[in-house]
C-alpha cells in the first residue's frame, strides 16, 4: 500500500530520468513502506525485480540468475553461479536497450551470503554496469556498516532512509475513524501497511487486540520472534533487551540493571538493533548522539513495542490459551505505558508541522531536553531572540497552571539568554488540531 511517499518517489523519478544509468539505496525498517514505494516508482516500467532469501550459496545465485534469465526470456542456466561478482557479471553480459530498472530488494540478505557482496557491487558499478542503460535499486532493512557509507553516498544519486509515516497516516488509511480510536489504533499498530490492513475497522479495539495478537493463530502473536529471527539466529538477548525497553527503562545503565549485566556487555547489542533500524538512541537538544551521555533508547516501531510489552512476557500463558491475565494487563496499563507516548509524539509532530504557527517565529533549533536530576522538557525551541519551552499534558487546562510552575522550573535548568517563552499543551489542543 503506497501512501505519503511522494518525495521519496519524485527523487526515484528524477533519478530515472536523468540520461545516463543512476543507482539509489532506499533503508528502512521492516514493513515501513520500501517495497511499496518501489512498486509504485515501477509501475508501468521495465523492471527486473529480484527479491532475495536465504540458501546455500551456489543455490542462491544460480536462483538469482535464473530470475534474470527468465525475465529476458531466457532458459534456465545449466551451471552454478557461486558468488554475487559471477552474478553481477552475469548481469553485465545480457542485452539491455530501453532503459531498465533492476531492483535487489532486501539486499542484506545477498550481504549475509556473500560479505563481499555490496564491495563488490560498488566497484563493478564503477567499472562496467555504469556504461549499461540501467537504474539500480537497492533496499535494505538494515544499515550497512560505516565504512561503506563514503563509497555509498559517492556512487549513488540517492540515499534515501524511510522512516515510519507519522500519525496522518492513520487518518489516512480511516478517515471515518475519530481522532481518539485513530490514536489507540496508532499506539498499537504505528503506520506499518503490512499491519494496519488487518485492522478490522467493523469490530471494536479490544476485539481487533485479541484477533491480531493474542490468538494462537493470530497474524502478529509471534511478530517480534519473526522480526529478529530476519537477521539474529540467537535472539534471547535481543528480546530480552527490548522487553527492558518496553518496560521503561530507556537508559543504557537502566537497560543493564534490569538484566544483570554491565552497560558495555550491551554495546554490541544495541548497536545491532539500531542498524536494523529496531531501536533509535534519542539524546537531548543540543547534544552530540555519540557523545552524550543522556542517550535514551526507544523502540521504533508500535507493533513491535506492544508486542514486547504484552506477547513477550506472557507467550506461555497466552500459548496455553491462558488469555484473561494478559487482556487485564493491557486494560490497566494501555493508556499509560502507550497511548500518552503516542500523543505526546503526534503532539509534537503537529508542532515540527507548524512550527511558525505555534511559535510565532521560525526556530533555528527544536527538540526534546531532560538531565539526569529528573528534569524533562517536551520541546525547546528558539532562535537568536526568542526561546519557548513546551510541556505536553494528557490532562484538561485545569492542571495547567500546576505544571506551568513545573515548567518555569524546569526551564531555568536549561542555560540560556535568550527572552523566554511558554506553552502549554492539553488533549483538548490535541483534538483541535488538524
Amino acid at each position: 500500500m503506497f501512501i505519503k511517499r511522494e518525495q521519496e518517489l519524485e527523487l526515484l523519478n528524477k533519478s530515472y530520468n536523468e540520461p545516463n544509468s543512476t543507482i539509489d539505496f532506499i533503508f528502512g525498517p521492516i514493513s515501513s513502506g520500501k517495497t511499496a514505494l518501489i512498486n509504485e516508482f515501477s509501475k508501468e516500467k521495465d523492471t527486473l525485480y529480484i527479491s532475495s532469501y536465504e540458501m546455500f550459496p551456489s543455490l542462491f545465485f544460480t536462483k538469482l540468475a535464473n530470475i534474470i534469465n527468465n525475465f529476458f526470456e531466457q532458459k534456465d542456466i545449466n551451471f552454478k553461479i557461486n558468488n554475487f561478482l559471477d552474478l553481477l557479471e552475469f548481469l553485465d553480459a545480457q542485452k539491455i536497450e530501453n532503459k531498465l530498472i533492476i531492483v535487489f530488494d532486501d539486499f542484506h540478505n545477498v550481504q549475509k551470503v556473500d560479505k563481499n557482496a555490496l564491495t563488490n557491487l560498488l566497484t563493478f558499478w564503477k567499472k562496467k554496469l555504469k556504461n549499461k542503460n540501467i537504474h539500480l535499486v537497492i533496499s535494505s532493512s538494515i544499515f550497512f556498516q560505516d565504512s561503506f557509507d563514503k563509497d555509498i553516498n559517492k556512487h549513488s544519486n540517492n540515499r534515501i532512509t524511510l522512516d515510519y509515516l507519522d500519525f496522518t497516516a492513520i487518518k489516512s488509511l480511516f478517515p471515518k475513524m475519530n481522532k481518539l480510536d485513530q490514536l489507540y489504533v496508532y499506539s498499537l499498530l504505528g503506520t506499518s501497511s503490512s499491519n494496519l490492513k488487518y485492522y478490522n475497522v467493523q469490530k471494536d479495539f479490544t476485539e481487533n487486540i485479541y484477533n491480531l495478537f493474542l490468538s494462537q493463530n493470530a497474524f502478529l502473536f509471534d511478530y517480534g520472534i519473526r522480526v529478529l529471527k530476519n537477521e539474529i539466529s540467537d535472539i534471547g538477548t535481543y528480546s530480552s533487551i527490548l522487553y527492558a525497553i518496553s518496560q521503561g527503562n530507556t537508559k543504557i545503565g537502566d537497560i543493564a540493571n534490569s538484566l544483570d549485566v554491565k552497560s558495555t556487555y550491551l554495546t554490541r547489542y544495541m548497536q545491532k538493533l539500531i542498524d536494523m533500524m529496531i531501536v533509535k538512541k534519542v539524546v537531548p537538544l543540543g547534544e552530540d548522539v555519540k557523545k552524550s551521555k543522556f542517550g535514551r533508547y526507544e523502540i521504533v516501531d508500535n507493533t513491535l513495542k506492544f508486542w514486547f510489552s504484552y506477547i513477550y512476557p506472557n507467550y506461555s500463558n497466552l500459548q496455553s490459551s491462558n488469555v484473561s491475565k494478559v487482556t487485564k494487563q493491557i486494560e490497566d496499563e494501555f493508556i499509560s505505558k502507550s497511548v500518552f507516548l503516542s500523543y505526546k509524539k503526534c503532539i509534537k509532530e503537529i508542532i515540527y508541522k507548524q512550527q511558525k504557527e505555534i511559535f510565532g517565529y521560525e526556530p533555528n533549533f527544536i527538540g526534546s531536553w531532560w538531565d539526569n536530576n529528573n528534569n524533562n522538557i517536551d520541546l525547546i525551541a528558539y532562535n537568536k531572540r526568542y526561546i519557548t519551552f513546551v510541556q505536553i499534558l494528557w490532562e484538561d487546562k485545569d492542571l495547567a497552571k500546576i505544571s506551568y510552575s513545573k515548567l518555569k522550573s524546569s526551564s531555568d535548568k536549561f542555560e540560556t539568554t535568550l527572552e523566554k517563552k511558554y506553552i502549554i499543551i492539553t488533549k483538548n489542543t490535541f483534538f483541535n488540531m488538524k
